[in-house]
């Protein structure tokens, strides 16, 4: 087991199977011990059961990444549960339940909140438990931080008004502060990396999309097919264990060729 004896914080579960689920899952069969945090306590709860019941060691808690005292929580709860902190996995987007025809600068400001700049907020509080013993943060990207803004033009010539760029704004920022993050905490044994999926074959994904966007996604990848959520899981344990202590400021691309492309 290549986490043994080590300790993750998992940021979002979600609804269903997500990364978060899906990601804490991984963590706890390489050995991990598991702190799972949603905005639904009783979600993150109703999780951790099931890892608990798979035979690991899993909490499940309450916690809202756009508030510093609640990361710091989520982190002191670590703490006093498992002894450290070792992993910590930004699982938290906005992406099913996006607001993708909200235009408006408020909203604008909500999602770079949510999706990037609350990554400074978990490293912060991270930060006191990590410096003492190293670590590894490693935040849920897309493949939305390469948008070209040719969809947004198109939309743009169409309908005359300008699109919402909330979301392709906000993986940009992230995979910004990955980089910076990383420059700022290597001196204390933490890498910071990220993961940037493709197009994820997800009930809420597949939903935006019509039968014949689905295959022209398809045919757009060099390996013709979209992504299941698990097909992250291999970037992600490498990231989290000693197999990429020397990896840092990376985003890795999972997206089965389909950036490479263009």
């Amino acid at each position: 087991m290549r986490l043994a004896g080590r300790v993750a914080l998992v940021t979002e579960c979600g609804r269903g199977e997500g990364f978060g689920v899906v990601w804490a899952r991984a963590l706890a069969r390489e050995g991990a011990a598991v702190l799972v945090a949603d905005r639904d306590a009783g979600r993150a709860r109703e999780v951790a059961a099931e890892l608990q019941a798979s035979g690991a060691r899993a909490l499940g808690t309450g916690a809202d990444v756009g508030s510093a005292a609640s990361c710091e929580s989520a982190v002191a709860l670590a703490l006093e549960r498992f002894g450290r902190l070792d992993v910590l996995a930004n699982t938290h987007h906005l992406w099913d339940e996006l607001r993708r025809d909200d235009a408006s600068d408020d909203y604008l400001h909500h999602v770079l909140d949510y999706n990037a700049v609350s990554i400074l907020r978990t490293a912060r509080a991270a930060l006191p438990a990590m410096r003492r013993t190293g670590g590894r943060i490693i935040s849920l990207s897309s493949i939305g931080a390469w948008d070209t803004g040719s969809r947004l033009a198109e939309r743009l010539e169409r309908t005359g008004t300008f699109p919402s760029v909330a979301y392709p704004a906000s993986k940009m920022l992230e995979n910004g502060l990955t980089r910076l993050l990383a420059g700022a905490l290597g001196q204390y044994g933490i890498t910071v990396n990220a993961i940037a999926p493709g197009m994820v074959s997800s009930p809420g994904t597949m939903a935006l999309l019509t039968p014949a966007e689905r295959q022209a996604f398809v045919e757009r990848t060099a390996l013709r097919r979209l992504l299941a959520v698990g097909d992250t899981v291999g970037a992600l344990l490498y990231l989290a264990s000693d197999d990429g202590a020397h990896t840092t400021g990376q985003v890795l691309v999972v997206d089965a060729g389909l950036v490479m492309l263009g």
